[in-house]
C-alpha cells in the first residue's frame, strides 16, 4: 500500500498511508471516544453492543478506505477517503446544523441545507487535508476536544478516591456522619397519552363509554378525575408548562409569533422540571415519541422508539441521537405512514426498556416521562395496529382510545407488580382535536362545549394523595406529587390555571385567554 500512496511532491502536501491512516481512524473513532467520555458517569448504560459497534464501525471505515486507494490513484483517493471520514465526523453534528439554521435563519427544508453544508465543508476540508499543517490542526482540535470531554472523569475519580480512603481510614472520627445516603423518594411514572379526553368528554361529546376501562384504573388503586382542563389547549404549550412548573405564557404576555418557541424548554437543560427533580434526588429519563426527539441536557436519559433494534441499544440511541444516519434510518420508510408510526409506540418502549433492564428503578428514585402518541392521528385499531387516517374521526378516535387504554392498563400492570409503591401519573396533553365545524372558523368567543372539547383531559394517580392529585394539571402535579411524597402532606398551595391559546392561522394568534372552568 505504500507504494501506492508513496510520496510525489516536495512541498507541505506530502502524505503517505501513514498519514491517511491516522486522520481516518481518528475522525472514524473519535466520536464513540468523546461520547463515551462526556457521559462516563453512565457508564452503566454502555453496553457491551456499544464498544462492538464502534470497532465493526471503525474497521469498516478501514475497508472502505483501502478500496478507495485500489481503485484510484493517489490525488484521488486521498482526497475521497478525506472527504469520507471528515464526512463521517460531521454528521453526528447533522441536527446541531439543522438547528442553527432553524435558530437563525428562515429557511423553508432545513435539513436539506443542513447536509449541503456537511458536504462542502467536508469537501473542503479533504482538499485542506493534504497539507500536513492543517492534518496536525485537526488532530489537535479533537485530541483537545477529547481531554476536555474527559475532564468529566476528574470528580467521579476523586469521589472514588475519597471513598476508598474513607472506608479504609480507621482514625476518622465520626465517620457515620461524613457520608449521609441520599433518600431515594418512589419511583414516580408519568405518561402523557396525546389528544385523550377526560371521561366526561369520552362520553358528552364523542359518544363514547369507557366506564369498565375507568373502572379498571380505580381497581389499580388509581384516582381518576372525572373532568379537569389542560394547562393549554396545544401539546408544545401544555409540556412547556410541565417542564418550566408555571405557565409560560398568559393573557397578559406580549403577543407571541410562533408557539413553537416554547417547544426548546421541553428540550432545554435549564428547565425548572429537571433541576427541581435533581435537587430531590430524582433521575430523569424520558421516553418521547419519534417526532418529539430527545433534550440536550445531561439531566436527561432519553430512549427513543426506532425500528431498528440497533438503536434500541440505549448508548448507541444516544450516541447516533443527532446524526444523519438515524435520521435517514427513521425516514427510510416514509412513504408508508403507517410502516413509520408502527415503531413509534412510546409505552411499547417503555415496558420492553423496563423489563430488560430493572435495574435503573430498582433503587427508587426515578422520575420516568412517557410520550405516547396515541390516541392523536393517525388512529390505531383497538389492537394498536395503525390505520391511515388522518382526519377527525369518532370512529378512529374510540378505536384508538381502546388501544391507549390497552397500553397503559399493560405498563402500569407490570409497574404495580414490580415496583408497589411507584407513583403512576397518566395524563393527557390537551383533549380531543377539533372537530370539522370549527377547523377553518376563527372566533373570538369560542363555545364553551368547543373548549370543553379541546381541553378536558383525562387525568388518573396512583400514588401519594391521589385524589388531590388527579385534580392537578400539568403545571403543578409534578411538583404536588413530589412534595407529598417528601413531606407526607402539601405544603403549598396549588392553584389551576388554564388558557386557551388561537390556532395559527387565527387572527388573535399570539394571544391566549384565561379559561375559568376547571373542575372535578
Amino acid at each position: 500500500m505504500n507504494n501506492i500512496l508513496r510520496n510525489k511532491s516536495k512541498n507541505n502536501k506530502n502524505y503517505s498511508t501513514k498519514d491517511i491512516f491516522i486522520l481516518t481512524v481518528t475522525l472514524v473513532v473519535m466520536p464513540f471516544i468523546i461520547f463515551l467520555g462526556k457521559n462516563f458517569s453512565q457508564i452503566n448504560f454502555f453496553t457491551f453492543t456499544y464498544f462492538l459497534s464502534a470497532i465493526i464501525y471503525c474497521i469498516f471505515f478501514v475497508f472502505i478506505a483501502v478500496i478507495v486507494i485500489h481503485i484510484f490513484r493517489q490525488s484521488i483517493s486521498s482526497v475521497l477517503i478525506f472527504f469520507i471520514a471528515y464526512f463521517n465526523f460531521l454528521q453526528f453534528y447533522y441536527f446541531n446544523f439543522r438547528q442553527i439554521i432553524i435558530n437563525h435563519f428562515d429557511l423553508f427544508n432545513a435539513g436539506f441545507y443542513a447536509i449541503a453544508i456537511i458536504l462542502l465543508v467536508s469537501l473542503i476540508a479533504a482538499f485542506i487535508s493534504r497539507l500536513s499543517i492543517f492534518r496536525n490542526f485537526v488532530l489537535i482540535i479533537l485530541f483537545l476536544n477529547l481531554i476536555f470531554s474527559l475532564t468529566n472523569l476528574a470528580p467521579i475519580v476523586v469521589k472514588n478516591i475519597k471513598e476508598v480512603l474513607q472506608s479504609t481510614n480507621t482514625n476518622i472520627k465520626f465517620s457515620s456522619t461524613l457520608i449521609k445516603p441520599s433518600i431515594k423518594y418512589p419511583n414516580i411514572f408519568y405518561i402523557i397519552p396525546d389528544s385523550l379526553a377526560s371521561p366526561e368528554i369520552l362520553r358528552k361529546y364523542a359518544k363514547i363509554s369507557f366506564k369498565e376501562s375507568v373502572k379498571s384504573f380505580e381497581n389499580k388503586g388509581f384516582s381518576v378525575s372525572k373532568h379537569i382542563y389542560s394547562s393549554y389547549n396545544t401539546t408544545q404549550l401544555s409540556l412547556a408548562a410541565l417542564f418550566g412548573m408555571k405557565y409560560p405564557v398568559t393573557e397578559n404576555s406580549p403577543l407571541y409569533k410562533d408557539s413553537l418557541k416554547f417547544y426548546p424548554s421541553i428540550r432545554d437543560r435549564n428547565s425548572e422540571l429537571p433541576k427541581y427533580l435533581k435537587k430531590n434526588n430524582y433521575e430523569f429519563i424520558i421516553i418521547p415519541p419519534q417526532w418529539g426527539g430527545c433534550p440536550t441536557g445531561k439531566e436527561y436519559r432519553c430512549i427513543v422508539p426506532s425500528g431498528s433494534s440497533f438503536f434500541q441499544d440505549y448508548a448507541i440511541s444516544e450516541m447516533f441521537n443527532y446524526s444523519l444516519i438515524k435520521h435517514i434510518s427513521i425516514h427510510l420508510k416514509k412513504g408508508d405512514i403507517s410502516t413509520k408510526f408502527e415503531m413509534d409506540d412510546s409505552v411499547k418502549t417503555a415496558l420492553n426498556y423496563i423489563k430488560k433492564n430493572p435495574q435503573y428503578w430498582k433503587n427508587k428514585g426515578v422520575f420516568t416521562m412517557i410520550h405516547m402518541v396515541i390516541p392523536h392521528p393517525p388512529y390505531r385499531t383497538e389492537n394498536c395496529v395503525v390505520t391511515k387516517i388522518l382526519s377527525p374521526s369518532v370512529e378512529g378516535y374510540r378505536s384508538s382510545v381502546k388501544c391507549a387504554f390497552n397500553r397503559i392498563h399493560e405498563l402500569s400492570k407490570y409497574l404495580i407488580k414490580n415496583y408497589p409503591d411507584a407513583n403512576i401519573i397518566v395524563q393527557g396533553d390537551h383533549g380531543i382535536a377539533p372537530s370539522h365545524e370549527y377547523l377553518n372558523e376563527f372566533f373570538v368567543d369560542l363555545p364553551e362545549s368547543f373548549i370543553d372539547h379541546r381541553m378536558g383531559i383525562f387525568t388518573a394517580v396512583r400514588g401519594c394523595n391521589s385524589d388531590q392529585a388527579s385534580k392537578m394539571n400539568q403545571a403543578n402535579i409534578v411538583e404536588y406529587i413530589v412534595e407529598c411524597l417528601i413531606n407526607g402532606v402539601s405544603v403549598k398551595d396549588f392553584i389551576n390555571k388554564s388558557f386557551y391559546a388561537f390556532d395559527g392561522n387565527a387572527p388573535e394568534y399570539g394571544k391566549v385567554f384565561l379559561v375559568n372552568k376547571n373542575h372535578n
